[in-house]
């Protein structure tokens, strides 16, 4: 019997200048032409010499990266005559399955993503602070702590593993409450090189503006069943999907779950992206099989496995 197969696609942290040098200049033509015609600007070329400092504006990151996932995604097509059983990604990453399962078409998508970096970039500024090695139940219990006595935005925003959990907030309150969980017996508390808090209540804006955008467009049945971020199920009824993309913006990125649900497949996870970060997560998660698509051994890896 064939093994099952999950993808999951990563979000903003894993972009780089030059993660698409493993791609010929025909592989890319496609993809740089839809980028001119979508967006006016020419994200290959922002991906392949930068600088940096382009390339990690949120409105930029997120269709370079839903462009990226995209051409791994159709790499592992061309690599192997398979469809994958399930599809998962981390907040930005939702965007990149959709367009995998092709619930959307790509034009689409990266019109999309780019507008809701812009709705994100627009909103209250804030911090983020991953959490390492204390209780979710603890961090829940010092955000709510804080809010009440700053008066401001504090709270989970990514549950990425039992160990790892990312907070979210004004710059205050997000301050306030990572001291307060080393003082409670985290390892480590580490501000992330962001600007914009994601995935709290300081989106609430943002997500009123994206909805707007969101309307304009519609979403096909996926071809592939894809696990959502905000309660880590998937989504029978497509009109359903807008509105839990909608959600994802404030609500928390429930990747644990994600991973638990995943695991009881037993079969090869394959983060389809560039980088490693979400298969790091899931080894955290105690799942096993986990490639990278980014691997210079992947082929092979995956060979053995299937």
């Amino acid at each position: 019997m064939p093994r099952h197969i999950s993808l999951i696609f990563p979000g903003q942290g894993s972009q780089s200048i030059g993660m698409l040098n493993s791609f010929s200049e025909g592989e890319l033509d496609n993809v740089t032409k839809i980028s001119r015609e979508v967006l006016d600007i020419d994200i290959i070329d922002c991906i392949k010499n930068g600088p940096e400092e382009d390339l990690n504006k949120t409105s930029i990151t997120q269709p370079a990266l839903l462009i990226a996932s995209y051409l791994y995604y159709k790499k592992f097509l061309d690599l192997f005559d398979i469809t994958p059983n399930l599809l998962a990604g981390h907040s930005l990453g939702e965007y990149s399955a959709l367009l995998a399962s092709n619930s959307i078409k790509i034009d689409d998508a990266v019109s999309l993503v780019h507008k809701r970096g812009k709705c994100m970039e627009n909103s209250q500024k804030g911090s983020m602070f991953a959490i390492l090695n204390l209780d979710l139940n603890e961090i829940n219990q010092i955000c709510k702590a804080v809010e009440q006595e700053t008066g401001e935005v504090i709270s989970p925003a990514n549950i990425n593993s039992p160990n790892q959990v990312v907070i979210a907030g004004s710059d205050e309150a997000a301050t306030i409450a990572a001291n307060k969980c080393k003082e409670a017996g985290a390892k480590r508390c580490i501000q992330l090189k962001v600007s914009v808090a994601s995935h709290c209540n300081l989106m609430d804006e943002a997500a009123r503006i994206f909805k707007k955008e969101l309307d304009e467009h519609a979403f096909n049945t996926p071809d592939i069943p894809i696990i959502h971020n905000v309660d880590a199920k998937i989504e029978e009824d497509i009109a359903n999907i807008p509105k839990k993309l909608i959600e994802q913006l404030t609500l928390p990125v429930q990747w644990t779950k994600t991973m638990e649900h995943i695991k009881t497949f037993d079969g090869v996870v394959i983060e389809c992206g560039p980088g490693k970060v979400l298969s790091g997560l899931a080894k955290t998660n105690g799942l096993d099989n986990i490639l990278s698509m980014s691997s210079k051994t992947f082929e092979d890896d995956l060979k053995e496995l299937l």
